[in-house]
């Protein structure tokens, strides 16, 4: 004995174009078999079992044919459904769900109906509810007159609104690990990793690469002059303008306090110093913090793969040492 899907005053299936009168939900679609009822007392007890199992469902049931059109509609709960079940009657889930899901839905029903086995698929729909995720579960119905599957849908939103607060918390999480928390520029840790993957492509390609290291000159001034939560901004906006003038390609960095760096890929010493130009210029147009201005200057040095090293550590101590050369060059300047 088959169960097929039913309405229990009339026919199973609805033809597109029938009487679509509204009807309380849970009576849209009941069971029967294809035994004639009444004509044996278990096809009626098994009947009553399958309408109750229905009933204490809170999934969606449906009937498609292999094209995709809805021969039957179960539900307890008419929020959840694109369309009231009389309507979708005769539909095709193309319609009714849109192209890109219902032809999914399409094409894992005619899978199901080829293979035997079951099919699964989740997809995000609005809804009267709201926008849900559903996952689907179809079946072929074995022993139907006409090829159909039955679409078992549930309602895992809730699962999902989880899922995505816990990936958005580790995504949070592994950004808070390798971005600085003042600037949200790239920390140490993750400059390291991209120098790494950076001299990794450069060996590989037998190109130069090029690393600056920036220090602001008398910052100590700034946050004694007008304070710590002045000098946050300064730092602020210098990472603003610092990627401003840079490629997109190349990554800048806050080292930590008011040390900056930039990589350089694909890059030669001549490029590169014409960036340091557009870094000194755009450091020194006056920063305003509310009502108060300040300008900057910067000091800078550089290190050239392969030139200058080969590994990073070494072209990291070998910028580090030209940046602090150019910073006793310029306070003797400032001094003398």
């Amino acid at each position: 004995m088959s169960p097929v899907f039913d309405e229990p005053s009339g026919p199973a299936r609805t033809a597109p174009g029938a009487d679509k009168s509204p009807q309380h939900l849970g009576e849209v679609i009941s069971i029967r078999s294809n035994t004639l009822l009444g004509t044996n007392d278990v096809v009626g007890q098994s009947e009553a079992r399958l309408r109750a199992l229905l009933s204490s469902l809170d999934d969606l049931v449906f009937e498609l044919d292999e094209n995709g059109s809805y021969l039957a509609v179960w539900t307890t709960d008419e929020s959840l459904l694109v369309a009231p079940a009389r309507e979708l009657l005769g539909q095709n889930v193309r319609q009714a769900l849109g192209d890109e899901i219902g032809r999914r839905v399409v094409h894992a029903a005619r899978r199901a109906l080829e293979t035997g086995r079951p099919e699964l698929l989740d997809y995000r729909l609005d809804v009267p509810a709201g926008s849900r995720w559903f996952q689907c579960r179809l079946a072929s119905i074995v022993g139907s007159a006409l090829p159909s599957v039955c679409l078992l849908v549930r309602d895992i939103t809730p699962q999902k609104l989880a899922e995505e607060a816990r990936d958005n918390a580790e995504r949070r999480l592994r950004h808070q690990t390798l971005h600085d928390a003042l600037t949200d520029l790239p920390n140490r840790v993750f400059f390291s990793d991209r120098l790494d993957h950076a001299l990794e492509r450069t060996r590989r390609k037998r190109e130069e690469l090029v690393i600056l290291m920036l220090d602001l000159d008398r910052f100590k001034d700034v946050n004694d002059t007008f304070g710590h939560a002045t000098g946050d901004e300064v730092l602020r906006e210098v990472a603003r303008r610092l990627t401003s003038v840079t490629r997109d390609g190349d990554s800048v960095a806050r080292l930590g306090g008011d040390e900056f760096a930039i990589l350089l890929p694909n890059s030669t010493e001549a490029e590169a110093a014409r960036l340091i130009d557009r870094v000194a210029n755009c450091v020194k147009e006056p920063i305003l913090i509310g009502k108060r201005a300040t300008s900057i200057d910067i000091s800078a040095g550089l290190a050239v793969f392969p030139r200058d090293g080969t590994e990073a550590e070494a072209l990291l101590r070998r910028a580090d040492a030209a940046m602090y050369a150019a910073k006793r060059t310029a306070r003797k300047a400032r001094e003398g």
